[in-house]
């Protein structure tokens, strides 16, 4: 009982609390092997004896975690501080807040750091014989190393300004798919899309080629071949009609004639009953507990994944009225009769 206080949420101005650093930046290959140097240098307040922080990754990542006891294991990571500080660290899979679930903690045991002291951290430490830090299997444009300081030891993290970010992109292409709707009505137009994918399965934009198209039946519009360029992540065959009750394929051959892929069977009949629509309606974006924004969630749903209809689900904890908004309106922008439902 009694009277108590707590510290405030954010009792160091965001400015003081230091900076950190990643090494290297820039672009890298979806479930490659790499290693990351991380460096935190402690601002005006330094980090007290008990003093600690947190690496954090978030809860949508299926990227290997950092151990410690392995040096030709994956992900051996290794942590020094530059003034001899004594560190304890661990890693815990829910040891922060949602989203930023996936934490290593490092907590200062034993001595201090001063302004201008830093702690480093090596991922995928290649030192000892580890194959490096894989990298998530999928792909993200800001892919954040959150990197969150306890300076004065109160146990409230803030996160420091300008977060490191690298951005983790698709590899080669491993295979082509195509996808064509299951139900047209006779003439009805209809449209085939393709694309090629890497190995886990990302649409790649590493293509440079020419495949060959050939159906089972005659369709109107058809072209002979279709391209794929480096920089496009799919394609699209329009205007396509069939002009009588059929049922076919459309199969695509690379430059030495080997079938590459094939459409779904497509079924052409007079005034069809029902049709089939196919859509993924359970997904969640960076601004609740996945990755990436909402906006490039519907994109790549329409443009790279080829759903009819899709579906944002963040859970309701954390949806603030603006976030609802922001969704209402990318739906609206993206609803469009006839092609594409956003939910």
């Amino acid at each position: 009982g009694g009277t108590t206080s707590s510290p405030v949420a954010f009792p160091i101005a965001a400015e003081s609390l230091g900076e950190v650093t990643i090494s290297p930046t820039g672009a890298f290959e979806a479930g490659s092997y790499q290693t990351f140097t991380l460096v935190y240098t402690a601002g005006k307040f330094g980090i007290d004896d008990s003093g600690s922080m947190r690496v954090c990754f978030r809860f949508a990542s299926d990227q290997t975690r950092p151990q410690f006891e392995d040096p030709t294991g994956p992900n051996y990571t290794t942590i020094t501080a530059s003034n001899n500080a004594v560190l304890t660290y661990h890693y815990d899979p829910k040891g922060n807040v949602r989203p930023w679930d996936r934490t290593l903690y490092i907590k200062v045991v034993r001595g201090f750091l001063r302004e201008g002291d830093s702690i480093t951290i090596t991922f995928g430490d290649r030192s000892g014989g580890s194959p490096g830090m894989r990298l998530q299997t999928f792909c993200e444009e800001t892919y954040e190393f959150h990197t969150l300081i306890d300076p004065i030891a109160t146990f409230c993290y803030q996160p420091v300004p300008n977060q490191p970010v690298i951005q983790i992109v698709p590899g080669k292409p491993e295979r082509f798919l195509a996808v064509a709707p299951t139900i047209r009505d006779v003439g009805e137009a209809f449209e085939v899309k393709f694309k090629a994918e890497d190995k886990w399965g990302n649409p790649s934009d590493q293509c440079d080629c020419q495949l060959t198209v050939r159906a089972s039946h005659p369709i109107d519009g058809l072209p002979d071949s279709v391209t794929l360029k480096p920089g496009q992540f799919a394609g699209v065959i329009t205007g396509l009609r069939v002009h009588e009750a059929a049922d076919l394929v459309i199969e695509f051959f690379d430059e030495a004639g080997v079938l590459q892929c094939a459409t779904n069977p497509i079924r052409i009949e007079p005034a069809p009953v029902s049709r089939h629509f196919w859509g993924d309606l359970h997904g969640q974006s960076e601004e609740t507990i996945g990755t990436g924004t909402a906006e490039a969630y519907f994109k790549f749903a329409r443009d790279r994944a080829f759903v009819d209809i899709t579906g944002h689900q963040g859970n309701d904890f954390q949806i603030t009225t603006e976030f609802w908004r922001h969704l209402d309106d990318l739906c609206a922008a993206f609803n469009e009769d006839g092609h594409f439902i956003a939910i």
